[in-house]
């Protein structure tokens, strides 16, 4: 494609010969000027379609280093060449810092490196445009993923207020169906939170936390009302049936990709770090730390609830329970350390029963 090339000089056969020159050899627009201030007005710099100004030095009115600043504030982007005579030459090379000046040649001039300089102006007028237009278009992506990443955090937002929702459900479906169990689930899951938060997990872990909490006995719903209610003690048929309440809450949740991160607390919250829990006898650092906080949280809350077979137990003697839980080496110390320490500075208030 064509370039379009502003030869400024007061002599008229060199922009004559400069023109006849550039045009003959590289079929470029060349537009000439005799008078700098002219040339500083025409349509073509003005509109900043200029891609290289040739230029002289001494020039009547306005020298080629005022003309050159002025062309510059007009088209930043034109390349600009000088000629110059040898008593010149400190000027033009002050001009390469002041104007950005590409390169000047004194005269009298070689055509061949005329041409050359010319040649390897415009190229890097190419180069530049090229990177100013890639630079537009990565703005103009980066304006779209901008924006696509809005509609992902509305989608997202809507998305997070749809499982707060299912989950609200889910613990609705398991305390009506369960009598004794009132806000326990709910209990559970912001007694989880308060710990984990205290143990330094992050947001993430403490929002999937809270859910498995709060989720942790939906497959109670499998459950047949009579055991779930029953006031006297389990059959050992009874209670076999009422341990798969674990497996079937991981079951029920294995298909929701919301909930994947909850799997595992929901299916291992009645294990026990001597291995003598359910339902796969876990122990030790085999059970991670969501599944020993609800284990924790769990039985603290179950102590301290009504149950069909008893009342609620008061708080000194739920957490002697739970210490001799910790002593037999069944619940994580840590873990209760936190929890007792909630207690003491009655940061649970709010949650659990007075």
């Amino acid at each position: 494609m064509g370039k379009t090339i502003l030869i400024v000089d007061d002599e008229t056969m060199i922009t004559s010969t400069l023109s006849t020159l550039i045009k003959m050899v590289m079929k470029h627009t060349v537009k000439t000027f005799n008078n700098p201030i002219e040339a500083l007005e025409s349509e073509e710099l003005l509109d900043k379609q200029v891609d290289l100004i040739i230029s002289d030095f001494l020039m009547p009115g306005m020298n080629g280093l005022e003309f050159l600043k002025n062309a510059k504030d007009k088209s930043p982007d034109t390349v600009m060449v000088m000629l110059t005579g040898y008593a010149d030459k400190e000027n033009a090379i002050r001009s390469i810092n002041e104007v950005g000046l590409y390169y000047y040649l004194e005269k009298p001039w070689d055509n061949s490196a005329l041409l050359r300089v010319i040649e390897n102006g415009l190229e890097k007028k190419d180069l530049s445009d090229n990177l100013k237009q890639k630079y537009i278009e990565l703005e103009a992506s980066n304006q779209e993923i901008s924006r696509l990443y809005r509609l992902l955090q509305n989608d997202y937002q809507q998305e997070v207020d749809s499982v707060k929702n299912l989950i609200v459900s889910m613990a609705n479906i398991i305390e009506a169906k369960d009598r004794y169990t009132d806000g326990h689930t709910r209990r559970v899951g912001n007694i989880s939170r308060l710990i984990g938060k205290v143990m330094g997990l992050d947001k993430e872990r403490l929002d999937n936390l809270e859910i498995a909490g709060f989720i942790h006995d939906i497959g109670k719903v499998g459950v047949p009302e009579t055991i779930l209610n029953k006031p006297d003690k389990l059959s050992a048929d009874e209670y076999d049936v009422m341990k798969r309440h674990s497996v079937m809450g991981e079951n029920i949740c294995k298909p929701l990709n919301c909930l994947q991160s909850c799997l595992d607390p929901i299916r291992h919250h009645h294990e026990k770090m001597d291995g003598s829990g359910y339902p796969d006898g876990l122990k030790g650092e085999q059970l991670t730390i969501e599944a020993r906080i609800i284990a924790v949280a769990d039985i603290f809350d179950a102590l301290h609830s009504d149950r069909p077979y008893r009342d609620r137990l008061p708080l000194e003697n739920v957490k002697e329970i739970i210490a001799e839980e910790v002593e037999m080496g069944r619940l994580d110390p840590e873990v209760v350390s936190i929890l007792f320490n909630l207690i003491d500075k009655k940061e649970l208030t709010e949650i659990i029963k007075d």
